[in-house]
């Protein structure tokens, strides 16, 4: 079992839980070879169209889609584990929502700010299933997650642009939530309405992490009421959907 009802019941209430050891380091080495590719493709047009986005040459990278372009990575985000964890959390209908790896570089001096991920695009219905993967451990040194339990009772916050993505909650509050480390092939699941933020990479390696967001099938933009096209299917009436 890969998240017990005890484990579901501190998701629903505090906004988050940590699954342990749901992978073994060497199938995260594995998954880390996959991604490499990407991740190198991306830098790479960073480089030479200038333009990064909450990317940040030297310091953070988000590369998307990756199961969408890897048939490899594909069948990862629909292995029998995520299957299992999304249908208990969101029901029989599931599909991969969005997924990429976010890697952090060594020697920086930034955190990632504080943010809901509905906060990019709000979503009907809401929330929906982030789980954040790590790819190596994620410690206090290298820039692990904070999280802000019981905050995604407030439901969608408004959201300020910064230099590196949108926040919804100052960094220099007093209450600067849990952090969260935790060894590769351990995630957290979380609500997509708890805050949460990353530390600064303070030590010499890179902090790799993949984020893996599954949501109800037929998730609507809450601003359009449009339904979002392209979405992969993970499971349908419980089942693992191995096909698109």
């Amino acid at each position: 079992m890969v998240m017990t009802d005890a484990q579901l019941a501190q998701y629903q209430t505090q906004g988050f839980v940590v699954l342990d050891s749901v992978f073994t380091p060497a199938e995260m080495a594995e998954v880390a070879t996959l991604i490499e590719t990407h991740h190198q493709a991306h830098e790479e047009r960073l480089q030479e169209s200038g333009t990064e986005g909450i990317s940040r040459a030297g310091e953070i990278s988000f590369t998307s889609f990756l199961a969408e372009q890897d048939p490899e990575l594909l069948k990862f985000v629909r292995r029998p584990e995520f299957v299992a964890i999304s249908t208990k959390v969101l029901g029989p209908d599931v599909d991969l929502y969005w997924n990429q790896s976010v890697y952090k570089e060594g020697n920086g001096d930034a955190e990632f700010p504080w943010h809901q991920d509905d906060g990019y695009t709000p979503v009907d219905p809401s929330p929906y299933l982030t789980l954040w993967l790590a790819v190596n451990d994620a410690t206090l040194e290298n820039g692990c997650l904070s999280v802000l339990p019981h905050s995604h009772e407030r439901g969608l916050v408004p959201h300020t642009q910064t230099a590196i993505g949108l926040a919804c909650h100052s960094l220099t509050d007093p209450d600067q939530g849990v952090p969260v480390p935790i060894p590769a092939g351990t995630m957290i699941a979380m609500q997509s309405l708890l805050f949460h933020k990353s530390g600064v990479n303070r030590s010499q390696v890179m902090r790799k992490a993949y984020v893996i967001q599954y949501s109800v099938a037929g998730l609507r933009n809450a601003r359009t009421g449009e339904v979002l096209p392209d979405k992969r299917p993970v499971a349908r009436k419980g089942l693992p959907v191995e096909t698109d």
